[in-house]
């Protein structure tokens, strides 16, 4: 009987420091980068036409927005037949990379793997592939942000295009 106990025990404090010894080892990710000057209308429609290069290559209409580090606008483009809903979506996008700091797949990811409380960040938070910031000598200048195919990995791939373009 006492060693039903002792195991008892030993399996009770498992399960309530199990979680904390775990926890503990777990490394803390490296904090973002810090906001630099707001990218320019030079750089916006750099980075919008290396996007839209990459968008040409696909069968879909896409939305582009580049946004400063608050979040607001600075360059909209938007390809013949794009669906309209996507001019918002497109903005929400870059206005969530840019003020977060990460790219919006990172909130998609997130709200897949079961964290609910993602939505409950900010009434515009967009989590949903296609928004990514914009980093211009080690800061966020900005974001793009891209909308308009029927799965987030294609706005992923042009917002992609357009980051590398402004390195």
């Amino acid at each position: 009987m006492y060693r039903a106990s002792l195991l008892a025990l030993l399996f009770s404090a498992l399960l309530a420091f199990g979680p904390v010894a775990h926890a503990q080892q777990q490394a803390a990710p490296p904090p973002p980068p810090a906001y630099g000057p707001p990218v320019t209308t030079d750089q916006a429609k750099k980075a919008v036409a290396a996007a839209l290069a990459e968008a040409k290559s696909k069968p879909y209409p896409l939305v582009f927005a580049v946004v400063d580090p608050s979040g607001s606008l600075v360059y909209f483009e938007k390809m013949d037949g794009a669906i309209y809903a996507s001019n918002d979506i497109a903005i929400g996008k870059a206005r969530t990379a840019a003020t977060f700091k990460r790219p919006t797949m990172a909130f998609f990811e997130q709200m897949e793997g079961g964290h609910g409380y993602v939505a409950t960040l900010s009434p515009g938070l967009v989590a949903s592939g296609g928004g990514i910031p914009l980093i211009v000598d080690g800061k966020v200048v900005g974001a793009i942000g891209v909308s308009g195919s029927p799965s987030g990995v294609l706005d992923q791939a042009a917002a992609q295009a357009g980051v590398n373009a402004l390195k």
